[in-house]
């Protein structure tokens, strides 16, 4: 059995696809079943073979997929590959239409925008369960595929499987995360950064992670090297468990990181910086799960100011961020990518 993975990762979509895909690839792959990642270009490519797996570069533009489908039909022949996982954007009815002439598909949906022709469609996000796919689907008399919807089918990474959730302290120096994803075009951590060495938070030190496709890690790293290790720079985490789990609060771009978060009980404040994270940060702040510091492109001075209060009442309030860790862990587990993996064969 052959499953192909098409997915990409630059600076404009940043890691987000790539990431959870490759959560999938780990539970799907096995003595029996194969997985080859499929990009349009490079930039993924150090990534997915660090994890084990080929990357097929079509050298296309990605954003143009309907342009691609020869190439992709051809490595699909070639591969013999039995499913196509694609998880992006840009694809089309159209797309998805002659791939089907060839091979079963699967699609990682996040908007519920359209009743795509596809055989197993995953809409793992906290607003998942919202959206009326069977009325889509009857509306343009196109048959439902298998649906995966909801927090339940989040592929987190494997290493989740045996994480323990973090200890909420009552007291002591408290470790904040600021996470941005693999991209920050609001520039929001670089001015956390400033911000907390203006001001300290409490008695805190600050952790940034930051994602390749940032356009401020010099002027980060040059903040962090001023700061007598009151904030620290953190790239390429391999174990991310154990590196949360180092972590008391988290401000976070609501994305994949979201559900890691979740499932590990750190007290959270979200914000959204482009259009495909907004739904999250509203959902998760709407059930009272996570809080919102609202949207980034819509005044980013502003989103900041309400990151840093929530992190200041964070560290003064035990029962607060006891309430939300709780929450947060009865929302994801870390059997998500298991349970694609298992339906996708399944279908297969």
């Amino acid at each position: 059995m052959k499953l192909l993975i098409r997915a990409d990762a630059n600076k404009k979509v940043a890691m987000g696809h790539v990431m959870r895909c490759l959560s999938v690839a780990d539970a799907f792959r096995s003595p029996d079943a194969d997985v080859i990642f499929v990009c349009a270009s490079s930039d993924a490519r150090k990534m997915i073979t660090e994890r084990g797996y080929e990357c097929i570069v079509m050298h296309t533009d990605f954003s143009k997929t309907m342009n691609e489908l020869d190439k992709l039909v051809s490595i699909i022949r070639s591969t013999e590959a039995d499913m196509v996982l694609c998880d992006g954007y840009y694809f089309s009815t159209p797309y998805f239409e002659r791939l089907k002439k060839h091979v079963s598909v699967a699609y990682m949906d996040d908007y519920g925008k359209d009743p795509y022709p596809v055989d197993v469609l995953i809409n793992y996000n906290i607003y998942g369960d919202g959206i009326d796919y069977e009325r889509l689907y009857l509306d343009a008399g196109i048959p439902m595929p298998k649906m995966l919807i909801g927090p339940e089918y989040a592929p987190l990474r494997r290493a989740f499987l045996d994480a323990e959730p973090i200890k909420i302290k009552k007291k002591g120096v408290f470790n904040i995360l600021v996470s941005t994803g693999g991209a920050d075009p609001c520039g929001i951590a670089k001015v956390i950064c400033e911000r907390f060495l203006s001001d300290t938070v409490g008695e805190s030190k600050l952790g940034v992670l930051i994602g390749p496709f940032s356009p401020d890690l010099e002027k980060i790293k040059k903040l962090a090297a001023g700061s007598d290790g009151s904030i620290v720079v953190h790239q390429n985490i391999i174990d991310m468990p154990t590196f949360l789990s180092g972590f008391d609060i988290a401000l976070s771009a609501a994305g994949s990181t979201t559900y890691e978060l979740c499932r590990m009980g750190i007290p959270t404040c979200l914000f959204s910086s482009a259009d495909n994270q907004n739904m999250i940060n509203q959902t998760f702040s709407d059930r009272d799960i996570c809080a919102s510091a609202g949207n980034a492109d819509r005044g980013r001075d502003a989103v900041v100011d309400r990151l840093i209060e929530f992190a200041d009442k964070c560290i003064h309030s035990y029962e607060l961020r006891s309430k939300m860790a709780e929450r947060m862990r009865s929302t994801v587990d870390a059997l998500g990518a298991a349970r694609i993996a298992k339906e996708m064969m399944n279908v297969l």
